[in-house]
């Protein structure tokens, strides 16, 4: 069996700011909300793969030791040719880089492809045209874990499902987080 399958952080924990963020553009036009359930910010999307797969995508996560840290999200962008308004962070924080690049070489090893142009981002909108007038809302996401997500797509919309859950490293222990 096929499954559509991304790597991302979960963005849940900001749903209320999130939302809010949401209602401040609606009336600029912006129809098409994300639901609340679908937060996330995505490391790598896996795209279409076989259920074969997933054994060595779990092995491979397990190997990342990234640091968990606080990823500051502070400006909106606009994926002109997918037509999604997003927020994100002006500046990602390196323990996020690490984390991608850890990531992308675990991938590369099961001969996946990697894109080289990485905006860490979270959907706010689809059928998005053009950037708000307002400022970005400066919101704090707390990462403490990734997620292998499937999208499955239904009557009512698409929903992300968690596979497997892999917590990062306590910066004061250097263990995983329990």
């Amino acid at each position: 069996m096929q499954r559509r399958l991304f790597f991302a952080i979960p963005a849940q924990q900001l749903s209320n700011e999130l939302q809010h963020s949401q209602q401040q553009l609606l009336p600029e036009g912006y129809l098409k909300p994300v639901p609340a359930d679908n937060f996330h910010l995505t490391l790598h999307f896996l795209g279409l793969q076989d259920d074969s797969i997933l054994p060595s995508l779990y092995q491979a996560a397990t190997q990342i030791q990234s640091p968990a840290f606080t990823l500051l999200l502070d400006r909106y962008g606009l994926f002109r040719h997918a037509r999604c308004l997003w927020l994100g962070p002006q500046h990602p924080a390196p323990e996020l880089c690490m984390l991608v690049e850890q990531l992308s070489a675990a991938l590369a090893q099961l001969n996946l492809l990697v894109s080289p142009d990485y905006r860490p981002h979270i959907t706010l909108f689809r059928n998005a045209r053009t950037l708000p007038n307002q400022p970005a809302p400066t919101l704090q996401l707390p990462v403490s874990e990734f997620i292998l997500y499937e999208s499955v797509s239904g009557n009512d919309g698409v929903q992300y499902r968690p596979l497997r859950h892999w917590s990062l490293l306590n910066q004061l222990t250097g263990k995983k987080r329990q």
